[in-house]
């Protein structure tokens, strides 16, 4: 990525991370769609109101998963094929040693997260099944996620999708059965999960051993460098804490929401899914800038990161545009995916009218943090990821229910990304501007 031009490297690089983006997607949305068609809107709202604390437990170590990528990338650029082994086998070691904690930690705590969030009776049981069902496949998310990263790092976008699309294939098969034929409801589901993440695991390490023999990588043993380490948490762990504290600040919102009804919640949690499917092309382009930008800032080439930069924006302005153009009339639609209910389609629909015209500001929004994470900056993509969040978003929500009722809460978001982008644009400029005339100088 450090030769031609930006968006010859950049879009067919993302084109995969894109499609394994939307497999991805497909765990959550299968999974919408087989609990909301056979179980029921309670299951759907159990299963949505689990998401914040499922998605906090897992925060860190996919942090950390984005240090790695930033990281590798970085040493690639740079052409240091000895820290490129380092890192493998450090975040490896660092993830089985952790891991196994936090999972057993995850599950105790189960019930009092869902207490704390005021799960009403009807979905209280369900939550609980879902989550600690799900929390004994943690260990095999984080170990796909870390090594998709690594091997994003290395340039290789191909290997994740090949993977994602054989999980997503595996796990939509096991939905359907052991929900539809064996009846199991939403441990079925969850079941289904666990086993896809696994094998996604179990697929990308041996993928890593055979496309990249140079590293040569003994995911048997454990072995740490200090320095590679360091590193990682020094990039990753911010990620991770903007990630945790954006996830608490979903728990948060999560009483308000749950006070809204039934209803409400079930037609905001499959307005979600929608949402994810405009959110997947914008986090596609940005995960492929963080790669651009590491391996040209490890090669120290920052002229091309500011050319980059500008083609990147006008292409995610571009995306964004035609996907709102795409979703919009086709909302009632896509809603009914998930639901027969009239009131659930009308619920989520709401969400849609607020907060899809304006997911230009979140993409540019995710754009520059990926950016200034590639180069190696993290703090303060989460000090505005962070204020975006407790600033904007959280307080606006509940001000602007008690003042407008519970579907203008959804304006929140609109807030809350303005107060992102007005932070981290004036300090990427600042930054580049330093590091262009860094360059020079040693030029």
């Amino acid at each position: 990525m450090t030769v031609g031009k930006p968006l010859a490297s950049v879009i067919p690089f993302a084109v995969p991370i894109l499609l394994a983006n939307i497999f991805q997607q497909l765990y959550s949305v299968v999974d919408g769609i087989v609990v909301g068609k056979n179980i029921g809107d309670a299951a759907q709202a159990a299963v949505g109101a689990s998401f914040s604390v499922t998605y906090m437990m897992t925060c860190v170590f996919l942090g950390l998963g984005i240090g790695a990528s930033v990281l590798m990338g970085q040493y690639v650029g740079a052409g240091d094929r000895d820290n490129m082994k380092k890192c493998v086998m450090t975040m490896h070691s660092f993830l089985i040693v952790c891991s196994i904690p936090l999972v057993l930690i995850a599950i105790f705590t189960a019930g009092p997260f869902l207490k704390l969030l005021r799960a009403n009776d009807e979905i209280f049981g369900l939550a609980k099944t879902y989550m600690t069902i799900y929390y004994l496949g943690m260990l095999g998310q984080f170990g796909y996620n870390a090594n998709a990263g690594i091997l994003q790092g290395l340039g290789d976008s191909r290997s994740p999708l090949l993977i994602l699309a054989a999980s997503s294939t595996l796990n939509i098969l096991l939905d359907l059965v052991f929900v539809v034929v064996f009846g199991w409801g939403v441990a079925g589901v969850a079941t289904a999960t666990v086993i896809a993440q696994y094998t996604s695991w179990i697929m990308s390490m041996i993928i890593l051993k055979r496309t990249h023999p140079e590293l040569e990588c003994h995911f048997l043993g454990i072995s740490f460098d200090k320095t590679v380490l360091k590193e990682i948490l020094r990039i990753g762990l911010p990620a991770g804490l903007q990630n945790a504290l954006y996830s608490i600040g979903i728990m948060v919102m999560q009483p308000l929401i749950n006070s809204c009804g039934t209803v409400f919640i079930a037609g905001y949690n499959a307005a979600i899914k929608v949402d994810g499917f405009v959110f997947i092309p914008c986090n596609s382009i940005a995960s492929a800038t963080t790669t651009y930008v590491a391996q040209n800032y490890g090669a120290n080439r920052p002229d091309r990161i500011r050319s980059g930069v500008m083609d990147i924006t006008k292409v995610t302005i571009a995306m964004c545009v035609v996907l709102c153009a795409i979703v919009l009339p086709l909302r009632s639609v896509l809603m009914g995916m998930f639901t027969n209910e009239p009131q659930v389609i009308a619920a989520g629909n709401a969400y849609l009218v607020r907060v899809i015209p304006f997911y230009v500001i979140s993409a540019l929004q995710y754009i520059f943090i990926a950016l200034l994470r590639g180069m190696g900056i993290s703090m303060v993509p989460t000090l505005a990821a962070l204020a975006s969040l407790w600033i904007g978003r959280v307080p606006s929500a509940y001000l602007l229910t008690n003042l407008f009722g519970q579907n203008n809460m959804h304006w929140c978001y609109l807030i809350g990304w303005l107060f992102g982008l007005v932070i981290m644009v004036p300090y990427y400029l600042m930054k580049v501007s330093k590091v262009t005339a860094k360059a020079d100088d040693e030029n």
